[in-house]
């Protein structure tokens, strides 16, 4: 997640989840604060996106 459209493409997968809260998105990182969503169901959202998650 190191491009624009690939940090876009995650920033819309989380923007979509509900509770979820985007804090931010930089190459390689994105910050998020859960409020009712699980850590897994986040996890799973962007590996369905096409991106693995590194800090699970």
């Amino acid at each position: 997640m190191k491009s624009p459209h690939c940090m876009m493409v995650v920033s819309n997968t989380l923007k979509d989840m509900t509770g979820v809260s985007l804090k931010k998105v930089t190459p390689g990182e994105a910050q998020i604060e859960l409020s009712g969503a699980t850590r897994d169901l986040v996890v799973e959202a962007i590996e369905k996106a096409g991106y693995p998650v590194t800090n699970k």
